[in-house]
């Protein structure tokens, strides 16, 4: 299943049509991935332009409503609403097996997702929290439908390695999260229980951040790092390893934190930088393997975002063990772990996704019967270049502006920062405009004739 680059690749034998083409089935002709990321990426766009307009909320404590409506514009907004977009598209290739649910069902969902999200920041910045527990609960409905899209269609595919394995145990952990966040704001409203705010923001964060995107990272990185790279995983065990380390680390730090007992906190937290040591290590094997060598800004985004989430657990491991200030360090900390490495995994790999997908739905048909661009031509390759160096600046700029409280410049990051997801959000429009114009024209070695309308 690798990315299409040729122009002369002949059609498959099959007619060829907007649902399925080049052997890859694309659920509901592409348009329902490519939907739940260009809603992810309008809720990122909304979080960067609302922080280079009000920088002053980088400054805030970390639990206040409105930095935290931010966090769920990046984590649920952006970051879990391209992803499972991207799953919906992966699982059936991943599984060899067809989608166990309906496209209206998985349409229904994105509905849910986008009001439930909506209700959610809304509710966070006016402080309501009876409407932060109403969009929970929508999104809940939602998470619920596509887990049990993702359990039924793992259930009929035959692949049960690591990376077959991710989908169902990250949308397990995702259920379990959504659920603890809508009693959070259901107890924070009505005061129904007697238990420490923080401890479960604490584990609703990292059931989120470890259960649901590393776990995902964890399967995913190694079926579409070897696609895009025209390479085989290197190091298999160590993926498997790395898989079991973080589903076993992720309910030992949570019972740390429950339980108050720092040691748990601490070992749950080393099994975690275990799971990302052994994962680094199969991805380094794995890059290495290729045979694709130069490594395009989109790819070379995802691997930095890799090296940051190794640095993210390294400093909460840190926090954990009160080597570094709680309140700034987990604001910093914050930082490297969700703008930082997973935007830049996900974000880098769109670079790559969104292309394939648009390829596939304009041109795969079209593939021997007119001359059509390779996938790498859709997009702009400066223009990637250039929001991988500015996102990259942003972070340098914000890390020590909330390190050290210095408002000035962190306004000048968060203005960095807005201006590098523009310039990504600008080339994703150039990539989609080639599905409302095609750029072909007529392939004089064709051999088969064009079907007709």
């Amino acid at each position: 299943m690798n990315a299409p680059s040729s122009s002369t690749q002949r059609p498959p034998a099959a007619a060829p049509g907007p649902a399925r083409t080049i052997g890859v089935p694309l659920i509901a002709g592409a348009s329902l991935p490519l939907a739940f990321i260009g809603t992810g990426l309008l809720f990122l766009v909304a979080s960067v332009v609302g922080l280079a307009v009000f920088p002053s909320v980088l400054m805030l404590p970390q639990t206040h409503p409105h930095l935290v409506a931010h966090v769920h514009l990046w984590l649920p907004g952006f970051l879990l609403t391209v992803s499972m977009g991207a799953m919906y598209q992966m699982m059936p290739v991943v599984l060899g097996t067809p989608l166990a649910t309906s496209t209206t069902s998985a349409w229904i969902h994105l509905v849910l997702h986008a009001t439930g999200m909506s209700a959610i920041v809304a509710g966070f910045a006016v402080g309501r929290f009876e409407v932060i527990a109403f969009g929970g609960s929508i999104v809940t409905a939602g998470v619920m439908l596509f887990a049990r899209s993702v359990w039924f269609t793992f259930r009929a595919g035959r692949r049960r390695d690591a990376t077959a394995w991710c989908f169902p145990l990250s949308a397990g952990w995702l259920l379990l999260t959504v659920s603890l966040g809508v009693f959070m704001a259901v107890n924070r409203r009505w005061g129904l229980f007697d238990v420490s705010s923080l401890v479960l923001l604490r584990s609703h964060a990292h059931l989120g951040l470890v259960g649901f995107f590393l776990t995902l990272l964890q399967g995913a990185t190694f079926q579409l790092i070897p696609m895009f790279t025209m390479g085989s995983v290197r190091r298999p065990r160590l993926v498997t390893s790395s898989v079991v380390c973080s589903q076993v680390g992720l309910p030992v730090l949570a019972t740390g934190w429950i339980l108050a007992l720092p040691v748990l906190t601490v070992a749950g937290a080393i099994a975690l930088v275990a799971s990302l040591a052994c994962a680094g290590i199969a991805l380094r094997a794995t890059i290495h393997a290729r045979t694709k060598r130069p490594l395009e800004p989109g790819i070379r985004a995802f691997l930095s975002g890799m090296v940051l989430l190794a640095a993210a657990a390294l400093l909460g491991t840190a926090l954990l063990a009160s080597l570094i200030p709680e309140e700034r360090g987990a604001v910093v900390y914050g930082l490297v772990a969700i703008p930082a490495a997973l935007a830049l995994a996900v974000l880098g790999m769109l670079c790559k996704i969104v292309p394939f997908l648009v390829w596939m739905r304009t041109y795969g048909p079209r593939v021997g019967r007119e001359s059509v661009p390779s996938a790498t031509q859709l997009g702009s390759r400066r223009l990637e270049l250039a929001w991988y160096i500015l996102h990259l600046a942003a972070l340098v700029v914000l890390a020590p502006a909330l390190a050290l409280r210095i408002p000035a410049l962190a306004s000048v990051g968060a203005w960095v920062l807005a201006a590098a997801i523009l310039i990504f959000a600008a080339n994703v429009v150039r990539v989609l405009d080639h599905m409302r114009r095609p750029r072909t024209a007529p392939n004089p070695h064709a051999t088969v004739k064009p079907v007709s309308p």
